[in-house]
């Protein structure tokens, strides 16, 4: 009698093991389909979406069951609109994706896109203008650090922070568009960038108390520690 009672203990471990297992491994296996996204959303794309689409197909699919986290990342890197991203499971075993986006600092009218601020070009269809300033013309590779250089100098100016409108090249010479200022002003490079931009304020503060407040089509940077104002 004792040998049955053991043998029926026995059966009822052996079944309650094997129904515990069965619990664990599927909630495991709910858990792998889970996902969080953490998105660093810009306001410019919609890489949240694009991602979610994405790891639903069936070659990061396949990836992500065997916890080739890194081979996916690979693929979403190719996405220029994303700065960064990382794929994990978390504490829970879910899948967790961080997304950060690029941010613009300008726009290439010429060719539909954004440029950010480590000079990466975004093609994209329906570009939001708001203020970025716009860069026009045919763009040499070699000008966009240039490009870079400047807006960021400008951008961190308390004086010059958001009134970049325009800036273009002409005979090999950078000139920019800020506004309020109705002249054209000749920066040429990029180089020595807060001097000219200190003599660009002195003028501005100047006109600003001059009552005879005289025109000028254009303002010359070119010269070292010199300022020339063209009369229209």
């Amino acid at each position: 009698m004792s040998s049955l009672i053991r043998m029926i203990v026995l059966v009822v471990l052996l079944i309650s093991t094997t129904l515990i297992s069965s619990l664990i491994d599927h909630s495991n296996y709910e858990n792998s389909f889970k996902k969080n996204i953490n998105y660093s959303d810009t306001g410019y794309f919609n890489n949240k979406k694009v991602v979610d689409s994405l790891i639903r197909g069936k070659e990061l699919s396949d990836l992500i069951n065997t916890n080739e986290f890194k081979k996916v990342e690979k693929e979403l890197e190719k996405i220029k609109s994303i700065r960064n991203i990382n794929v994990y499971r978390n504490t829970n075993l879910e899948l967790q994706i961080d997304i950060i986006d690029r941010e613009p600092i300008a726009l290439l009218i010429e060719l539909n896109s954004y440029l950010d601020s480590s000079g990466v070009i975004i093609k994209k269809d329906d570009l939001a203008y708001d203020s970025l300033p716009e860069i026009k013309g045919v763009i040499a590779e070699s000008d966009i650090n240039k490009i870079v250089k400047v807006v960021t100098e400008l951008k961190q100016d308390n004086f010059f922070q958001n009134k970049l409108e325009l800036i273009k090249f002409k005979e090999g010479d950078m000139y920019i568009n800020i506004k309020n200022f109705d002249f054209d002003i000749r920066l040429g490079n990029e180089f020595h960038l807060k001097n000219k931009l200190n003599m660009l304020k002195g003028f501005y503060m100047y006109q600003s108390n001059n009552l005879i407040n005289e025109k000028y089509k254009q303002i010359d940077l070119v010269y070292n520690n010199r300022l020339i104002a063209i009369k229209k």
